[in-house]
Order: C-alpha cells, then structure tokens, then sequence
C-alpha cells in the first residue's frame, strides 16, 4: 500500500509545466519502446525522441486544446513534476457509433518516471481522470498498452482495466511494436 506524501496531488497542466512533460515523456517513452521491442533503441529513433521535441504538443495542448474534453494533468511531489496524464474524447471509430458508445474517456498519457514510481503518484492521476470521466458523463475509460510494457500493464490490471480486443502496430522503422487497447466500465452509481 502506499502512501500518500502530504505534499503531493494533482492539478491542470500550466504552460510553465511543458518543458518538464517533454523531457519526461521522451525518457518514458523510449523506456516503453525498449520494453516493446525487447532491447535498446535503435539510435535514430531515441535521437527523434527528444524533450524540446515532444514539449511543442503539450505546450499546444495546454494553450489551445480542442476541446474542453482535453485535458494535461501534472503530478507534483513538493515542487517537482513527478508525473502528468493528459486524457481526450476516444476515436469513435476505433470503438463503435457515438449511438453505441455514449462515452469513452481515451487516456492518451498517463507517465511517471521510475525514479518517481510506487508513490501513488499513477493513482492519483487515474483518480482525477476518472472524476473528469465522471463530470463528462462518459462510461468507460481506455487505454493503450504496448506489449511488453509489464509495469503499464499491471497498472491498469489493477486499477479494474481489462483487454478490449483491439491492437494496432506502429512501424518505428527499425522495428514493430503492438499496443493493445485497454478498458473499463465507469460504475455510474459512484
């Protein structure tokens, strides 16, 4: 079980966060491509997997989201980002009519580096995702797992998620990773 630090919680994203989402979505992600594919990075693409790279979506984003359905969250332990989801509408037609599926929350991101991990910082994040969910009325909340990213995957295990049944595969060039979809069902009485 762990607990929560007095001085950490969740909160929207701010513009002065994104250089701090760049660098720490380029370190996760490449950790999670490694996973994927079972070895190191072919060098090309961790060098395309820079900060400043990824920092220019999440400063756009933050600033200009599409809608008020999007939405950047930033963990925060004392004064340091430990952690950041950002969440959007899901692609209905990865799932079904709007008739069929009156919501789906697609969690688009949802990172905490290793060195910030099994502090709750994961928890609280999914526990704010789930009260936008909520708010927005939706009925299930998704995600995507690449194969092979074992930590994700008992993650979302745990927090009541469960294979959808869906998969794609992404072409990094040098390799193919799979990433399932991953869901649950929002309980409407809570």
């Amino acid at each position: 079980m762990t607990q929560a630090l007095p001085d950490s919680f969740v909160r929207p994203a701010i513009i002065s966060d994104v250089p701090f989402l760049g660098d720490m979505h380029a370190t996760t992600m490449k950790a999670t491509l490694a996973a994927a594919l079972g070895h190191d990075l072919p060098a090309e693409v961790s060098a395309q997997l820079t900060g400043e790279a990824l920092a220019k979506g999440w400063s756009d984003s933050i600033s200009a989201p599409p809608s008020p359905a999007y939405r950047t969250l930033t963990a925060v332990e004392g004064a340091a980002i430990v952690g950041f989801a950002a969440i959007a509408p899901a692609d209905q037609a990865m799932i079904g009519d709007a008739e069929d599926n009156p919501g789906t929350i697609e969690i688009l991101a949802l990172e905490v580096p290793r060195n910030n991990g099994r502090k709750g910082h994961g928890s609280r994040l999914l526990a704010a995702i789930a009260e936008f969910a909520e708010q927005d009325k939706a009925e299930e909340m998704q995600v995507w797992i690449m194969v092979g990213d074992e930590a994700k995957t008992r993650f979302f295990q745990g927090a009541g998620f469960a294979p959808r049944g869906i998969q794609r595969n992404l072409d990094l060039g040098t390799g193919t990773v799979t990433e399932q979809c991953w869901y649950t069902v929002l309980d409407p009485a809570e």
